[in-house]
């Protein structure tokens, strides 16, 4: 039987690529009915949505799970990885894909990126599912240092792989706050550690990291004018990050939103509650039935 790890590969391997603007883009898919699209945070890649993917009703939604740019499989642009423009890279490939108007899920740094999307190309989105988003503004500078020596071409590479040992501690340190109260799979660890500190991963996250702040700044005065119908799920013992300083005051701020709080429930939901998932899908594509 094959392990999380190796499964993960398997699930990437058994992907589809599509090209936007000379970007490829890597994907999962599942199922034939109405779409879906699934976002992964910072940092994290297609197969986060395993097990969502595996809890949807294949005759019900057809969900397609991206990488985003820089992360798994998926390229990023050499120049510009902003939230606005990895929006953008999206739209494309769902035009490339043939989906229209699809159910936007988000997790973590990918809320805001659904946000983005939203707000970007409004009468492209049926609905909005919102999973323990990070919505505003964080003041954390824990990585500023590494982020400059990273942004420097000719050290980045060197850099990265000299701080393998850091690297890999900050990926067990922040995935056992992600997965709390649940515990952190052993197995989940491992395929972080080998997928996470590739030298191109790292700059993604780096540079994701770091552009989260000026775009919900921007973002933020703006989510009154997010309309259509929206669905927010959190943990009340998220402790990555905080529903009262992120769903809850996101849910205040939209007139068109359901809050759902899942009890003992941290970070990762779609990892450990993934079956919450589908039902806010469901309560999302109910408040906006599909155009025929």
């Amino acid at each position: 039987m094959l392990g999380w790890a190796e499964k993960a590969e398997v699930e990437l391997e058994a992907g589809a690529f599509v090209e936007v603007e000379g970007v490829r883009l890597h994907y999962l898919s599942r199922g034939e009915g109405r779409p879906v699209v699934l976002l992964h945070g910072n940092s994290g890649f297609a197969h986060d949505f395993a097990a969502v993917l595996e809890a949807i009703d294949a005759g019900e939604f057809r969900a397609l799970a991206f990488d985003r740019p820089g992360h798994g499989l998926s390229e990023r642009p050499p120049q510009d990885g902003a939230m606005s423009s990895q929006a953008r890279l999206l739209r494309g490939a769902l035009a490339a894909l043939g989906v229209r108007r699809p159910l936007l899920v988000g997790h973590s740094w990918g809320g805001a990126l659904a946000l983005s999307y939203a707000l970007q190309f409004a009468e492209e989105v049926a609905a909005l599912v919102l999973l323990a988003p990070a919505a505003y503004q964080d003041e954390d500078e824990t990585y500023a240092a590494q982020r400059i020596l990273v942004e420097i071409p000719v050290l980045s590479d060197l850099f990265i792989r000299a701080s393998d040992a850091f690297i890999r501690g900050e990926i067990k340190r922040n995935l056992e706050r992600a997965f709390s109260p649940d515990q952190l799979p052993l197995e989940y660890l491992r395929a972080a550690e080998s997928l996470w500190t590739r030298p191109s991963q790292v700059r993604a996250f780096m540079q994701d990291e770091y552009g989260y702040n000026p775009a919900v700044g921007l973002l933020a005065p703006r989510y009154n004018k997010v309309s259509v119908p929206t669905v927010i799920v959190t943990g009340d013992a998220d402790a990555l990050v905080n529903p009262e300083r992120h769903a809850y005051p996101l849910h205040s701020e939209m007139r068109d939103s359901e809050l759902v709080v899942l009890p003992a429930a941290g970070h990762m939901l779609p990892h450990t509650r993934p079956e919450a998932v589908v039902n806010a899908l469901r309560s999302a594509a109910s408040a906006r039935p599909a155009q025929v």
